[in-house]
C-alpha cells in the first residue's frame, strides 16, 4: 500500500511544502525575519486616502476601512442586530389591513422569525407586483440595526432607494427591510433567505408562520 506524504521538504532545504496542516501549538510561535514574504493569504481590498475635511466624513471612512478588514477576515465579523414587526398598515377597506389585523404576534430568535397568525382567516389578494401572484399576503418589518438599507444584499440582491421608499410607505423608519408573506405557501414550506452587508457575515434566516394558541 503507498503512502503519499503531505508535508516535506525538497529542494535540499530551500522550499517546504505543506499539503496537510502546520499547527502551532499553545505557546509556539511563528517568527518572520526582516525582509520575509507572505504570499496567498487574505489581503482587505484598498482603502484610498481620506480627503475629508469633517469628523463625521472621517468616521465613515475609518467605518469602511473597518468593514474591508472584516471582509478579508482580519477582523470578527459584526453581529446582526434584528427585530422583527408586524407592518403597521391600517388602512380601512384595504385586504392588506384585514391581514395585518390577524397577525397576533412577530417574533425573532435563533435567526428563526415566526409569525403568529390563523391563515383559514386570511383573504387572497394580487400583489402590486403582477408576476408575484395572488395570495394570502402578509407584511412583517426586518429591522436591521443598519441606518441604510442599501448596504445590504438581501438573498444576493442588492436594496435600493426603491426599497426604502417601500418600507418607510408601510410604517418602517431607517434600516427596516418590508417583507411580504406568502402566508398560504409558508405555513407548508418555511421561507428561508439571507442578509449580507460589509463588514457581517452573510446569515441565513428562516420565516414560519405558527397557530394561534388553542388551535
Amino acid at each position: 500500500m503507498g503512502y503519499s506524504t503531505k508535508n516535506y521538504t525538497e529542494q535540499g532545504g530551500e522550499k517546504t511544502v505543506i499539503g496537510g496542516i502546520l499547527e502551532v501549538k499553545e505557546g509556539g510561535s511563528l517568527e518572520l525575519k526582516e525582509g520575509a514574504l507572505i504570499k496567498g493569504f487574505p489581503i482587505a481590498s484598498n482603502q484610498n486616502n481620506s480627503t475629508a475635511t469633517t469628523v463625521s466624513a472621517l468616521k465613515d471612512n475609518f467605518n469602511d476601512l473597518l468593514a474591508k478588514l472584516k471582509d478579508a477576515g482580519f477582523m470578527e465579523f459584526d453581529t446582526w442586530n434584528l427585530s422583527v414587526a408586524k407592518a403597521p398598515i391600517t388602512t380601512e377597506g384595504l385586504p392588506t389591513t384585514v391581514n395585518q389585523s390577524k397577525v397576533t404576534a412577530v417574533t425573532i430568535a435563533d435567526n428563526i422569525i415566526s409569525v403568529t397568525v390563523d391563515v383559514n382567516e386570511l383573504v387572497e389578494f394580487e400583489s402590486s407586483t403582477p408576476t408575484q401572484g395572488t395570495h394570502k399576503w402578509v407584511g412583517i418589518l426586518i429591522t436591521t440595526g443598519l441606518t441604510d438599507i442599501t448596504k445590504i444584499k438581501y438573498n444576493g440582491y442588492q436594496l435600493t432607494q426603491d426599497d426604502v421608499l417601500e418600507a418607510a410607505g408601510v410604517g418602517g423608519t431607517d434600516g427596516d427591510i418590508i417583507m411580504w408573506l406568502k402566508c398560504d405557501e409558508i405555513v407548508e414550506t418555511p421561507k428561508l433567505f439571507t442578509l449580507w452587508s460589509s463588514g457581517y457575515e452573510e446569515t441565513e434566516l428562516m420565516v414560519e408562520i405558527v397557530a394561534p394558541a388553542g388551535e
